[in-house]
């Protein structure tokens, strides 16, 4: 059974046992209503003909001769032997009521009370009151209750058909207020449906965020971004792994190549000469140590990636600073340096990381720019953090600057090896910073050139 079924059928029958509770509340307090004024009828009697048969016989407005055709009441008179010496029956002259039993009216007898007795057949049932008259015998009035019943009966009939006119209508409003009310669940279930599908643009329709389906509404539209995003971001992931893994391989495969082919040369005798064999040394070499130095920062950046590359201990990053801009001049004089830095500016981090970060910008700028390229190298506090800018009054950066930050990423997709390294440089200087909580961009420097900026938090 469904839930709109469970709560439809639970409404209604909660419905039905209040309306059955209510109309046997209301059956009970006509019956007594009704019955208290027959009793009030018996009452009026009992005090107006007080006792003995004298009485009886002059209480004019009910005998029968007032009204021949019917009477109100069943009189009946019994001797001291129990034996009925007068009876007067209730209903119409020509089809009279059956009356009470002698037994039970005998049974009145030295009580004030009205009571309820049947008649001698079992058919119907009486309000009555018996007295004693001394030496003579007993006299009774009993009022019969067949209008009470029928009165009752109508009541009871009234109540089941307005009770089952309530039910269903209560159970179709109930029904179409659940189907309303759960309209947003088979919203949901449609979404989740699509979603399972591969369709993850799906999104809950519109609820009020002040109800509590709408409110789960609301949070599962997040939810579905945030799982949107994340896979976004998953399957961009596993691209830019792809991309990694066909870069490394490329990388490797040309130094590979290169060194295979000069032992492939000195293995058939074709380097049997001493400057053959000294130039193929020498490039094997090399090649050698472009391919330790792939490796090593291959090796470095799946460390960083984990975390595990890093000390933390307080660090003078103007110092550091220093050192790699004089390191840089002198490894290319061509391109003057300009530092502006405080002489201390301490930093929480690992000063061989941090030191790496600062030669790798500086190492970009001599591959991407021309000789005699100014650079300049700022460093202060701003905004509550330390903030390194390199800037220079080269050619500028491309328009896809996003890009210089991913791994094997070159300026020049040729790869040609005049054009740079490896393209693991920038790469790797974005997770030193990420690795000590700060940030890095990049962007052109209006009127001037290329411009990186590193934020790394103070020490506090």
């Amino acid at each position: 059974m469904t839930l709109r079924s469970r709560l439809v059928a639970t409404f209604t029958g909660l419905l039905l046992i209040v309306i059955a509770a209510l109309g046997v509340m209301a059956v009970n307090a006509s019956r007594e209503v009704l019955t208290s004024q027959v009793d009030d009828s018996l009452a009026g009697i009992r005090d107006r003909v007080g006792g003995g048969f004298g009485r009886f016989f002059a209480a004019g407005p009910f005998a029968r001769e007032s009204d021949p055709a019917t009477q109100p009441v069943a009189v009946v008179i019994v001797d001291t032997e129990g034996t009925v010496v007068f009876a007067d029956p209730s209903g119409f002259a020509d089809d009279p009521d059956p009356l009470p039993s002698v037994d039970a009216l005998l049974d009145l007898v030295g009580t004030e009370d009205i009571q309820t007795v049947p008649s001698e057949d079992g058919s119907l049932e009486y309000r009555a009151f018996a007295r004693e008259i001394e030496g003579l015998g007993t006299e009774a009035w009993a009022a019969p209750l067949d209008q009470v019943e029928s009165a009752v009966d109508v009541i009871v009939r009234t109540v089941i058909l307005t009770g089952t006119g309530v039910a269903f209508v209560g159970g179709a409003l109930t029904w179409w207020t659940v189907r309303r009310g759960l309209q947003p669940v088979d919203d949901m279930v449609e979404t989740a449906t699509a979603i399972a599908g591969g369709d993850l643009s799906q999104r809950i329709v519109a609820t009020d965020p002040s109800t509590e389906l709408g409110q789960l509404g609301v949070v599962l539209n997040e939810m579905l971004s945030q799982l949107e995003t994340a896979l976004t971001h998953e399957q961009a992931a596993n691209e830019r792994l792809k991309q990694f893994v066909a870069d490394a391989s490329h990388e490797l495969r040309t130094p590979l190549a290169a060194v295979k082919g000069y032992t492939e040369l000195y293995r058939k005798g074709a380097l049997a000469e001493g400057d053959q064999l000294d130039n193929a040394i020498r490039r094997i070499s090399r090649e050698t140590s472009r391919m330790e130095g792939l490796v090593s920062d291959l090796l470095l950046l799946a460390r960083l990636d984990r975390g595990q590359a890093m000390e933390r201990r307080s660090v003078n990053l103007a110092a550091v600073v220093r050192d790699a801009v004089t390191d840089g001049t002198v490894i290319d004089p061509s391109r003057p340096i300009t530092l502006y830095s405080p002489d201390s500016l301490r930093v929480i981090g690992d000063e061989r990381r941090l030191t790496q970060v600062v030669a790798n910008l500086l190492a970009n700028t001599r591959v991407h720019t021309p000789e005699g390229t100014t650079v300049d190298v700022t460093l202060g506090r701003q905004n509550g953090s330390v903030v390194l800018e390199v800037v220079d009054d080269g050619p500028g950066l491309p328009d896809e600057s996003e890009r210089l930050f991913d791994r094997f990423n070159r300026v020049d997709d040729s790869r040609a090896r005049d054009s740079g390294g490896a393209g693991l440089g920038l790469s790797i200087v974005a997770a030193i910073v990420k690795g000590h909580g700060g940030s890095v961009a990049a962007g052109n420097e209006a009127g001037r050139g290329a411009r990186f900026t590193i934020t790394l938090p103070i020490e506090s």
